[in-house]
């Protein structure tokens, strides 16, 4: 079950990087991981871009450049999952798919992106890649809002979440109620058409709905 925990509170935690069964024992090797990131932002504001099915609405990739308002202060960082990597720089992106990981060690892009992903894939590209804080057992989607409220932005702007994310029941929008209750001193904002939405999210009392219009205004895109 997730908890509403926060960066500034995380010094590191222990990660298991072996386990080896003998003589019918299991033993298991950990490490003490530090927290390697110092995430320091101008607003207390995210956008989460989960999928790519409302790019005809908006191109997302103006949020790179994006700088919001005076001083910064409605700027965005930006969290990103699936093919979203392929069509802008992203400030933190998440996977745990193989072919992903091994196709974004091979380039540059993980040099100014922070990327998240599983013990196994940083061990096998060693400096590239970072572990999810406490390692919650939910899919990527619901990591990178976990991620974006876990950093302690309270207003998180979803994009691309609605009910043609993934065709039929599944287990993304249990994972993704299961974060947004647990941070429920946050409010998430998911963009796009109301209509078309999951109705438990719309249901959550620290859930709101904004069309592209409003979500560029108020951000000041």
């Amino acid at each position: 079950m997730i908890e509403a925990r926060y960066r500034r509170d995380y010094t590191g935690e222990f990660v298991i990087v072996n386990t080896d069964i003998h003589l019918g024992i299991k033993q298991q090797r950990r490490e003490w991981i530090p927290n390697p990131i110092v995430n320091q932002h101008s607003s207390n504001r995210a956008a989460v871009i989960v999928g790519d099915q409302d790019r005809d609405k908006f191109d997302y990739a103006k949020l790179q450049r994006h700088r919001g308002g005076l001083r910064g202060s409605l700027r965005l960082q930006t969290y990103g999952v699936g093919n979203v990597w392929r069509h802008m720089r992203l400030d933190f992106y998440c996977a745990d798919q193989r072919a992903v990981i091994t196709e974004l060690a091979g380039t540059d892009y993980p040099d100014s992106t922070t990327i998240y992903t599983s013990v196994r894939f940083c061990l096998m590209f060693p400096g590239r890649f970072y572990t999810v804080p406490y390692q919650p057992q939910v899919g990527d989607i619901a990591r990178m809002l976990y991620l974006a409220a876990f950093d302690g932005h309270e207003e998180i702007y979803v994009l691309g979440l609605n009910n043609d994310t993934l065709p039929g029941p599944a287990k993304w929008l249990a994972d993704v109620l299961e974060v947004m209750t647990a941070y429920d001193q946050h409010e998430f904002f998911l963009v796009g058409v109301r209509s078309n939405m999951p109705d438990a999210l719309l249901d959550l009392p620290n859930v709101n709905t904004l069309d592209y219009r409003q979500f560029i205004t108020r951000c000041d895109i």
